[in-house]
């Protein structure tokens, strides 16, 4: 791999590097503490919603003082803040809150400015986002009148909402300290939840919590997480969040595969990734994982993507067997959770969540068919016979992404969806052949893409929150005009890279 020399790249750096300032600490301790007061206010709905109207309050003043300011917060607690349920006024996750919020005060700005939020903004994507959101109309309105429940078709239309965040993003995130603030939010939300994930891990297979305990519950009802005890020490620690670590996984080893020395710190930070990843155990992730991989060869040297690819599979490994060893008191390395894995894949019989996922089709199938062009609306809901206990079970949770959308939205629906992620890879794409010098920013968010498209198979990545966000981001950059590249340059070199005495 040919190592370019420090001098190469020095006029990209300043004196202090992105990385090494105390907002990055203070990021991370905020992560921590938003999860220990969330947990120390479960049940305080009063004061949950006091905490919440004082945020919502000053961020609406930020955002006529500085509108940049409330858009980089906002983002902070997209990243920070987990699913998104933390803190809750009167059953409204701050989230939700703070999203209005902007939304409101951004639409009020726009409507008596003169300047309109489309000028530069492609007018393909506007056609596509304008046929999406009236088939998410239509769906919201199915929903509503098939009495789906307000609250259902409202938290099914949340996400599709979060779309609208294009418009603002595409203009307002030009100011250089803010965007070196955001990097160190990703930083921060990386390091933070490698942490986390590591720490309730070693909690449950020590002993020190156990299932049910009020621990366990608060991540379960609160974080949205699941913990599952796969047998040997070894407990699944899954977080909605965490399907966001498949792209950046990939983003951060696409830029490793760059044919020039790399800061050490980029290689700790891929590796608190595969933590999370290896914690998290997904089948699809994993599956992803290797199919973005394949796509990271498009444009990149054979040698250095060979050398990229085996150095990351010996980390994954190593983290892997050493964590299985630990955790089952010297007795196992993990073979058999790989080995029950993957027979899972093509004999979904030999574990429940895969036998469930299988008896989850015919219903679904039957109720795509029930209303194929305009769907059954937003909140639909199954109903099947659950495989252990053969109790009847009605659920909103499809576990197949591409069907769920099909039934909710329908086919033109459907078709409006697929052609905007059609519209973003040939975007991409053409990203990636205008920058011959630098290309391996865009190869990586493509093959992040290509993942998420993957994992949506089962299970709805493209429309929870997270995977709107990471759309939108995609959308954002690959609307810009190609001279972002270096503005994207200049903050990669800078992240841990500082200028020498």
């Amino acid at each position: 791999m040919k190592s370019y020399s420090y001098h190469m790249y020095e006029n990209f750096l300043a004196k202090k590097s992105i990385f090494w300032n105390p907002q990055t600490l203070i990021l991370i301790v905020s992560y921590f503490l938003i999860r220990l007061l969330s947990f120390l206010l479960v049940g305080h709905n009063l004061l949950q919603s006091l905490i919440v109207f004082i945020v919502v309050l000053i961020f609406a003043t930020l955002y006529y003082k500085n509108q940049e300011l409330a858009w980089i917060l906002l983002i902070s607690e997209f990243l920070l803040g987990g699913a998104g349920h933390f803190f809750e006024f009167f059953g409204l996750s701050m989230r939700t809150m703070l999203f209005i919020t902007f939304v409101l005060l951004w639409f009020t700005q726009t409507t008596f400015n003169s300047r309109t939020e489309l000028v530069g903004f492609p007018k393909k994507l506007i056609i596509i986002l304008s046929t999406l959101l009236f088939f998410t109309i239509i769906a919201f309105s199915n929903g509503v009148i098939n009495g789906h429940g307000a609250k259902a078709v409202i938290q099914d239309l949340m996400p599709f909402s979060f779309f609208i965040l294009i418009f603002p993003g595409y203009h307002i995130f030009k100011n250089r300290g803010n965007q070196d603030f955001l990097v160190r939010s990703l930083i921060a939300f990386l390091i933070s939840s490698a942490i986390f994930a590591l720490f309730t891990f070693i909690i449950f297979s020590s002993g020190i919590e156990h299932l049910q305990s009020p621990f366990y519950k608060w991540f379960r009802d609160v974080a949205m997480g699941k913990i599952t005890n796969m047998g040997f020490g070894f407990w699944r620690i899954v977080l909605p969040e965490h399907l966001l670590f498949v792209p950046l996984t990939l983003l951060t080893t696409s830029l490793l595969m760059r044919n020039e020395k790399h800061h050490k710190l980029w290689w700790l930070m891929l590796t608190f990734a595969i933590l999370i990843l290896i914690l998290n155990f997904s089948r699809m992730y994993i599956l992803a994982l290797i199919i973005g991989f394949f796509i990271l060869k498009y444009k990149h040297n054979i040698k250095n993507w060979l050398f990229v690819s085996t150095k990351f599979l010996i980390i994954a490994l190593t983290l892997f067997f050493s964590i299985n060893f630990l955790a089952s008191n010297g007795t196992s390395i993990g073979l058999e959770l790989i080995g029950l894995r993957i027979n899972s894949i093509y004999k979904p019989d030999i574990e429940t969540s895969s036998l469930t996922r299988m008896m989850l089709l015919p219903p679904i199938f039957e109720l795509i068919k029930q209303n194929l062009v305009l769907g059954s609306g937003l909140g639909a809901t199954i109903t099947f016979i659950e495989p252990t206990h053969y109790e009847v079970i009605t659920t909103r949770h499809f576990d197949w992404g591409y069907l769920e959308l099909l039934a909710e939205l329908g086919l033109l629906g459907f078709l409006s969806f697929l052609a905007l992620i059609i519209y973003i890879i040939i975007s991409l794409i053409q990203k990636i052949r205008l920058s011959p010098d630098y290309h391996d920013f865009y190869i990586g968010l493509f093959a992040g893409l290509i993942a998420m498209l993957f994992m949506n198979i089962t299970a709805p990545i493209l429309f929870h929150t997270v995977g709107v966000m990471f759309i939108v981001s995609v959308i954002i950059l690959s609307a810009k005009d190609h001279s972002i590249l270096e503005d994207i340059v200049l903050i990669l070199y800078q992240t841990f890279h500082k200028l020498k005495n």
